[in-house]
């Protein structure tokens, strides 16, 4: 049994995900397919390319970010908007590649992109793992960091 750290959503293999982060880093300009492993060198370029996409990415005022979210969470997406919000402070961070920002964006593109929508609310069966939309959007991340060569398989120590 998996305990569920998110909606329960449409099951997708690992493979599947992978497929579709390896794509997006392709499709979205953050490497290019005959350079792997390759990082841009301005993420904060690379970011602001979402908007070619109709994604918006929307960087709230630290302050402001921390009385709407009482500082519980570091991410937020709505999919039926095509909106991904962070605090400033992760999105700068991110504009200057670093890893743990960076995961916190990809992570919420992920639920962009894989169309994360609850489902299944009355199944019977019990969950799996491929149907927890944060596991799914935490594999996403994963798969993009690795793509761009960064390290993926430590221990990651979360200071924000």
């Amino acid at each position: 049994m998996h305990l569920m750290r998110g909606t329960r959503v449409r099951p997708l293999s690992e493979m599947e995900i992978k497929a579709i982060a390896v794509n997006a880093c392709f499709a979205l300009g953050f490497t290019s397919k005959y350079k792997y492993r390759r990082r841009p060198r301005r993420f904060d370029v690379a970011l602001e390319t979402l908007s070619q996409w109709n994604i918006v990415l929307d960087p709230m005022d630290d302050d402001e970010w921390f009385q709407e979210t009482l500082g519980l969470t570091i991410g937020h997406c709505e999919p039926d908007k095509l909106t991904i919000r962070v605090p400033n402070h992760i999105y700068e961070m991110a504009c200057g590649g670093e890893r743990s920002a960076l995961f916190v964006i990809f992570h919420e593109l992920g639920h962009l992109l894989l169309q994360h929508k609850p489902a299944l609310h009355f199944a019977n069966a019990m969950p799996e793992q491929n149907e927890d939309s944060e596991w799914q959007a935490d594999l996403f991340a994963e798969t993009m960091l690795d793509k761009l060569g960064y390290q993926t398989a430590q221990l990651c120590f979360e200071f924000y």
